[in-house]
């Protein structure tokens, strides 16, 4: 057995410490693990436009572009408005679903009981057995 000593260990390096911060990331969950290393650039690159238009037309207009009340060529900067439209109409909903279908698809899995290769036998027997019932060989 060691020596007992009162040290605290060595502090680890920042790459050591992001290293083993990414690493920890596939203990999470599918959707916790999507949202942090998928849709977190999503996000970014919406949050990034979003604040460039909201300084360049204003806050209100900004919001009025991405959900659709006002056209993009209509106001001041319409260069920074088409990236804001064309991400409230399309990646905000494809977001949105993105989410929602891996939250629906890891409650399915939770609930789960049988194992695909316990289905695919189920059907192998009931196959079996609708042939027998037929006559045999089904031809």
């Amino acid at each position: 057995m060691p020596p007992a000593t009162s040290e605290p260990p060595p502090q680890l390096s920042l790459p050591a410490h992001f290293r083993r911060l990414f690493r920890s990331l596939a203990a999470l969950n599918k959707t916790r693990y999507w949202l942090l290393t998928r849709a977190a650039w999503l996000i970014l690159t919406f949050v990034v436009l979003f604040m460039v238009d909201g300084c360049l037309i204003g806050w209100s207009r900004a919001y009025e572009v991405m959900v659709g009340i006002t056209s993009p060529a209509a106001v001041g900067a319409p260069f920074a408005s088409w990236g804001v439209s064309v991400l409230g109409w399309l990646m905000i909903p494809a977001f949105v679903g993105g989410v929602v279908g891996y939250v629906v698809n890891s409650q399915i899995d939770a609930r789960r009981t049988q194992t695909e290769d316990d289905v695919a036998e189920g059907l192998r027997r009931r196959a079996r057995a609708s042939r027998r019932h037929s006559g045999g060989g089904g031809q």
